[in-house]
């Protein structure tokens, strides 16, 4: 009795799984960004996530700021997805209001604040 319980929960759980990786892949469309991110390393993939452009603007800047620099970012909106990412790359580096760091990712400038 107990081994049949068993085996129904597993086959549940197995249906269930099969079904959200089938959905994930065909319902949501999202198999062409799988195949994309298979052929990718660690770095490639962090790459095709956040934009290529704005990525490698973003690894020159924590490569030519200082650790822990302040700066101010410009060129990408408030609360978007695409400064979340950006905040949290170029961490431990601050956002503050006093920069001595101004990033334009709009234009992928990167200047240093003189009057800081």
């Amino acid at each position: 009795m107990k081994n049949n319980i068993f085996k129904i929960a597993f086959l549940i759980w197995a249906a269930l799984w099969a079904w959200f990786i089938v959905r994930d892949l065909l319902v949501k469309d999202n198999i062409e960004t799988y195949k994309v991110l298979a052929g990718r390393d660690l770095e490639g993939k962090r790459s095709y996530i956040t934009g290529d452009r704005l990525y490698e603007f973003l690894k020159y800047c924590k490569n030519n700021m200082p650790e822990g620099a302040r700066y101010k970012m410009t060129g990408l909106e408030d609360g978007s997805i695409d400064k979340r990412r950006a905040v949290y790359y170029l961490y431990p580096s601050l956002e503050l209001n006093e920069p001595g760091y101004v990033l334009d990712a709009q234009n992928y400038i990167l200047k240093k604040n003189d009057g800081a």
